[in-house]
């Protein structure tokens, strides 16, 4: 059913992602330029820097008065040290669970931010706290991921959201997380009321489709980008007023 009042938010991950990216240079840049070495050791990949100087030849010192001296070096060197934005993946899933909430709260659901900590599926079919972690001796090795969201309200459940763009090793780690993590979900959950929203924004086409077409008969998981989320909380519960 579509409801005229109501429609998704969305966004342009990719969009955030290159802008994300731009400010990390500019940052790094005018830490270089302007001498500001905390704010330098902030926002650069400290690995990539060592490996920068060691290429070069240079102290770090050398490095820092060239940079000042020369403001095209600079440009150059802030694009090759600055933290990359597609490995600060956090920041885009708090931007997807904020633009999610922001309708679901208007469908009598809410969904609450988890820490990396908080709330991780074991391997043998439960979920635990932290705190339950510690006081039964559970490894981290013993679970999986932790989940990135709780949901409440008119549905219950978590979710484990991602953003993942272009091709490569990491993105395919991306998936394999989410596909061993539905597949938890289809052995010990499945009876469940509760649901598993994977809430991934991708340009990887096939492998969403591959994931969906999997566990489309798991009735509840539900694998969904931000849009498709938001649609499916409004066409399921959301009640139009004005009606």
């Amino acid at each position: 059913m579509e409801h005229s009042n109501l429609k998704p938010i969305q966004q342009n991950f990719k969009y955030i992602r290159n802008v994300r990216q731009t400010n990390n240079n500019k940052t790094v840049y005018e830490s270089l330029r302007g001498g500001n070495l905390k704010k330098l050791y902030e926002n650069i990949n400290h690995i990539e820097y060592e490996r920068t100087l060691g290429d070069l030849g240079f102290t770090e010192e050398e490095f820092l008065s060239k940079c000042k001296d020369d403001n095209s070096f600079a440009k150059l060197g802030s694009r090759h040290i600055s933290k990359n934005a597609s490995r600060q993946g956090g920041k885009d899933e708090t931007e997807q669970l904020r633009t999610c909430n922001l309708t679901a709260e208007k469908c009598g659901i809410s969904i609450e931010k988890l820490t990396t900590t908080a709330l991780r599926p074991t391997k043998y079919g439960s979920i635990v706290s932290k705190q339950e972690m510690r006081k039964e001796i559970i490894s981290k090795d013993c679970c999986l991921k932790s989940f990135d969201a709780k949901i409440l309200g008119k549905i219950d459940g978590y979710i484990s959201a991602k953003v993942a763009y272009g091709s490569g090793g990491h993105q395919d780690n991306v998936f394999e997380e989410l596909d061993t993590l539905a597949e938890w979900w289809k052995t010990y959950k499945s009876g469940s009321e509760e649901l598993l929203i994977i809430l991934i924004d991708t340009d990887l086409i096939d492998k969403t489709t591959t994931i969906k077409k999997k566990y489309s008969s798991v009735n509840n998981v539900k694998i969904f980008n931000h849009i498709e989320f938001q649609q499916y909380m409004i066409s399921e519960y959301y009640i139009d007023e004005s009606i």
